[in-house]
């Protein structure tokens, strides 16, 4: 019997080499659980929220690349030349990976390296609130999340994290061994969150705490002209308007507890254009165009072409009735 060598992958197949295009990457990639996709559920991500995922899984909705993602591919392979060299391990790009026993469990190692383990590389913006973790000896949650599902789904052994920040000299972490109970933790949230929403085609109901203005446009994009909503809980609506009248201040504590209050009621309008409590109308959301907005990849992708990247998207305003006191 064979010994496998140092780029065998023990726990998984690899379903598409890492030169794969785009699109077939994007499909390939909605039929499982990635590492980025783990770091959103375990609640570590740097963005995004799990209606967006879901989204991305059952409707094929396609991830919008940043900035960031591009710089972030175009400095990968500085960084990785960086590594070896202060490492002396060779490396080897993966592909996507899928995982033998698990079929949904998918990732892509940036690199393979010669003793057994995988690479995964980092650039972060100098003021990202995880750069200073990086730079204090730390390793940013959502890396360590990310690393140790690549290593559940390989088979690997050990980890490496080699994190850039903008204008500073990459820190090289590892090797990190396998997080046998977190790794346990996250097979069952996988499982989990896949049979429920996924399989069961069925959306996650809306998060207060991190729901965001981007998804609730995709949940609740446009009302139904003249349909309304009656409040399910009127105390405790009345005591959001209540505390929402008293943010008059201009303190940043008080705007972000009003913006956390108008989150809250969008949600609880839903996709209705008025709130009810009783028969009388309290909160009313109606639809307004948001100010154009240009692509930042116009510059570089076609910079003769100017009405193309123009956006203007809308969103809901929220509007509380006079007199909502009395209903």
């Amino acid at each position: 019997m064979s010994t496998p060598g140092p780029w065998a992958l023990p726990e998984a197949q690899v379903v598409l080499p890492a030169d794969a295009p785009r699109e077939r990457w994007l499909a390939e990639r909605r039929k499982g659980i990635g590492s980025s996709d783990v770091a959103l559920l375990m609640g570590v991500a740097q963005g995004g929220s799990e209606y967006e995922l879901w989204l991305d899984k059952v409707g094929g909705r396609e991830v919008e690349r940043t900035e960031a993602m591009r710089r972030g591919t175009w400095l990968e392979p500085h960084v990785v030349d960086f590594f070896a060299e202060r490492t002396g391990l060779p490396t080897r790009r993966c592909g996507l990976a899928r995982n033998r026993a698990n079929w949904n469990a998918l990732a892509t190692p940036d690199r393979l390296t010669e003793d057994g383990g995988v690479l995964e590389v980092k650039t972060i913006g100098a003021h990202a609130k995880v750069a200073a973790q990086w730079r204090r000896g730390g390793i940013a949650a959502h890396a360590y999340v990310q690393l140790q599902w690549q290593l559940a789904v390989t088979g690997r052994a050990h980890g490496w994290l080699a994190a850039y920040t903008i204008d500073t000299e990459p820190q090289i972490r590892g090797p990190v061994e396998r997080d046998e109970p977190l790794i346990d933790r996250i097979r069952t949230r996988v499982h989990d969150w896949w049979t429920t929403h996924v399989i069961a085609d069925m959306p996650p109901p809306p998060d207060l705490a991190t729901i965001t203005d981007e998804e609730i446009a995709l949940r609740w994009p446009a009302a139904e002209p003249g349909t309304t909503a009656q409040a399910q809980w009127p105390a405790h609506l009345r005591a959001l308007l209540t505390e929402r009248a008293e943010c008059h201040s201009r303190l940043s504590e008080a705007k972000n507890r009003k913006d956390e209050i108008d989150q809250a009621l969008k949600v609880m309008v839903g996709e209705s254009e008025a709130l009810l409590i009783g028969d009388r109308p309290v909160v009313t959301l109606k639809s307004a165009m948001n100010n154009p907005s240009v692509d930042p990849a116009l510059e570089v992708d076609h910079p003769e072409i100017h009405s193309e990247y123009i956006r203007r998207g809308s969103s809901r305003r929220i509007h509380i009735v006079k007199g909502w006191k009395e209903a």
